[in-house]
C-alpha cells in the first residue's frame, strides 16, 4: 500500500476518543428502609435533606428504589437560587439506568416555606416520568420539602 493511501486510511480511522463517564455497579442498598408509602418516603426524604440550605436555595434530589422500595442511591441533581433551579433530566435518566433503578422519587424545596407545586414544577414532573418511561422506570413520586413539612405531587393527583 502506498504511503499516501496509509495517511489517507489514518485520517479516516483517526485517533479521536470521545468523553465518557465510567460507573462502577456495586449491588446494595443505602437504607433497608422499604419507602412503599408517600409518608414513609416523604419522612426519609427530610430525614437525608441538608438542613442548612432547605430554607436558603432551592434543590433537586433524585432517590433510586429497587424493586422492593429499597433505595439504592440518591444524589442531589443541582443547586440553584432562592427561587429555582435548572433540572438536568438527561442526568436523572442516567443515573436510574446505571443504578439499574426500577423507580425514582424527585424531591425538591422551596426556601419559601409554600408547598403549593409551581406550574414549572408539575412540567417538569411530567418531563422526567416521560423519560424516565423510555426506559421502563417508574417516576414514583414528586416530593416539595419545607422547613414545615413536605407534599407529595402523587397525593395531588399531578403524577
Amino acid at each position: 500500500m502506498s504511503s499516501k493511501k496509509q495517511k489517507l486510511l489514518q485520517l479516516q480511522q483517526g485517533e479521536w476518543t470521545a468523553s465518557e463517564l465510567s460507573i462502577h455497579y456495586k449491588p446494595g442498598v443505602k437504607s433497608n428502609k422499604i419507602l412503599n408509602t408517600t409518608a414513609k418516603a416523604g419522612d426519609f426524604i427530610l430525614s437525608v435533606w441538608n438542613k442548612e440550605l432547605i430554607s436558603l436555595q432551592e434543590q433537586v434530589m433524585a432517590f433510586f428504589l429497587n424493586s422492593q422500595h429499597k433505595v439504592i442511591g440518591y444524589r442531589v441533581i443541582c443547586t440553584g437560587t432562592r427561587t429555582g433551579c435548572l433540572l438536568d433530566v438527561q442526568l436523572i435518566v442516567s443515573l436510574a439506568l446505571h443504578s439499574l433503578a426500577s423507580s425514582v422519587i424527585l424531591a425538591h424545596n422551596h426556601p419559601s416555606g409554600n408547598l403549593t407545586p409551581s406550574i414549572a414544577d408539575i412540567e417538569t414532573t411530567k418531563k422526567v416520568k416521560a423519560a424516565l418511561n423510555l426506559i421502563d422506570v417508574k417516576l414514583y413520586d414528586h416530593y416539595i420539602i419545607t422547613v414545615y413539612g413536605w407534599s407529595s405531587l402523587y397525593i395531588q393527583g399531578r403524577i
